[in-house]
C-alpha cells in the first residue's frame, strides 16, 4: 500500500514537472511555479506540512526500507531544479542554487505549519521570488559579459 501512495505521488511530481515544461519556455518561469506550489498549497500546508517531507520524516524515524523510495522524488525535484538553473545561465552552481531551493522550501513547510502562519509562507514565497530574479539577472548579466 506504501508503495503505491509513494509511486502515485512520484508519478504526480513528474506529470507536474512535464507540464511545466511544455507550457512555460523561460526556466525562470518554471523555478517559479516550483515555488508557488508552497501558495497553491498552502491551507493544506498550514495544517499538515508538507506531505512529502512529513512522509520522509516518518519513514526516516522507523529505519523504513521505503526512504530511498521517498528520497527519489526529492532527487527527481533536485534534478529538475538543476536543469533549470543550467537552463537559467547558472550551470557552474546549478546543483546548489537546486539544493539551496529544495531547502528554503522545506523549511518554509515546516515553519509554516509549526506556527500555522501562512503570512509567513507567502512572505516566504515572495522573498524566493525575487531571489530567483536577482539569480536569472546575474546570469544574464554573466552571459552578456562572455558575449
Amino acid at each position: 500500500m506504501l508503495a503505491a501512495v509513494i509511486a502515485g505521488r512520484v508519478a504526480s511530481a513528474q506529470a507536474m514537472l512535464a507540464r511545466w515544461d511544455s507550457e512555460e519556455s523561460d526556466p525562470a518561469q518554471r523555478i517559479r511555479c516550483f515555488i508557488r506550489i508552497l501558495s497553491d498549497n498552502r491551507a493544506e500546508i498550514k495544517r499538515y506540512g508538507c506531505p512529502l517531507g512529513t512522509l520522509s520524516d516518518e519513514l526516516a524515524k522507523l529505519g523504513h526500507a521505503s526512504q530511498a523510495e521517498v528520497n527519489g522524488q526529492f532527487t527527481l525535484y533536485r534534478t529538475w531544479l538543476r536543469r533549470q538553473f543550467t537552463l537559467l545561465g547558472c550551470k557552474a552552481e546549478a546543483d546548489a542554487l537546486a539544493m539551496q531551493l529544495l531547502a528554503r522550501r522545506q523549511g518554509i513547510a515546516t515553519l509554516a505549519n509549526a506556527f500555522h502562519d501562512e503570512k509567513f509562507l507567502k512572505h516566504e514565497v515572495k522573498q524566493m521570488c525575487e531571489w530567483l530574479s536577482s539569480c536569472a539577472a546575474s546570469a544574464a548579466q554573466d552571459k552578456g559579459r562572455k558575449n
